[in-house]
């Protein structure tokens, strides 16, 4: 595993090791989760910190503007830091909302 460094943190560091085993992978710290409401529908938005040191994000819902193809996902999925995490999380929830399109459940969430 590769080592990082983020604030310091050398307890996060060891938890993650902890959890390394040739048979575990994807190994994620939940850093924070925030809960919204855009319109009327409440979302949620979920940052976590990965064993490599990047800082990822996870929505509860996509939207699909009226008349669009399809959902808005983010092509990013490595941050580096929670603000960009953010930044991403809200363009991901914001950029074709018009209050006329459709909400789906995020089920990576």
């Amino acid at each position: 595993m590769a080592k990082y460094t983020v604030k310091g943190d050398l307890e996060m560091d060891r938890d993650l090791e902890l959890l390394e085993s040739e048979h575990a992978y994807d190994i994620k710290k939940l850093l924070n989760e925030y809960k919204l409401k855009i319109g009327d529908q409440k979302v949620g938005i979920k940052t976590y910190l990965d064993s490599n040191g990047y800082y990822q994000m996870e929505t509860s819902h996509l939207y699909r503007g009226e008349g669009k193809a399809g959902v808005y996902t983010a092509s990013a999925a490595n941050f580096q830091s929670e603000y960009e995490a953010l930044t991403f999380a809200k363009r991901q929830l914001l950029s074709f909302y018009d209050g006329q399109g459709e909400w789906f459940k995020n089920e990576m969430y």
